[in-house]
């Protein structure tokens, strides 16, 4: 029997799945998506705020251009509370273009730290794995 084109997976469903190391993931990740006009010099630096030293600044998790359009993954970028255990508090620094921005997330498990880079400016969140 002569396998069928239905059979298998549409190309953009398979390319979105090998891209999404949250589904076994155990740590934290970063994701920044571009929804700009043009591409974006980034770098994003993530750190447990028990952990942040302003006179020791850490090294950058990510430095580099993120296309209009796409979206550039960082795994393991911060860690992640364990079941029943507080959310970590996580400071976020962004710097892209005109825009530079430092917020608060709140961990709560294993997930993604979000950045989104749109027109007006920068949106971060953390979207935690079901």
């Amino acid at each position: 029997m002569a396998l069928s084109r239905r059979a298998f997976l549409p190309l953009p469903v398979v390319v979105a799945l090998a891209g999404c190391t949250s589904l076994t993931n155990d740590e934290v990740e970063l994701a920044i998506e571009n929804r700009s006009g043009g591409a974006r010099d980034v770098t994003a630096t993530v750190t447990p705020v028990a952990e942040y030293d302003g006179s020791d600044p850490p090294e950058p998790d990510f430095e580099g251009t993120v296309p209009p359009g796409s979206r550039q993954l960082v795994p393991d970028v911060a860690p992640s509370p364990d079941a029943g255990e507080k959310p970590i508090p996580t400071r976020v620094h962004i710097v892209t273009g005109p825009y530079e921005d430092v917020q608060e997330v709140a961990v709560t498990g294993t997930g993604t730290i979000d950045v989104r880079i749109t027109r007006n400016g920068l949106e971060m969140f953390f979207a935690a794995q079901d």
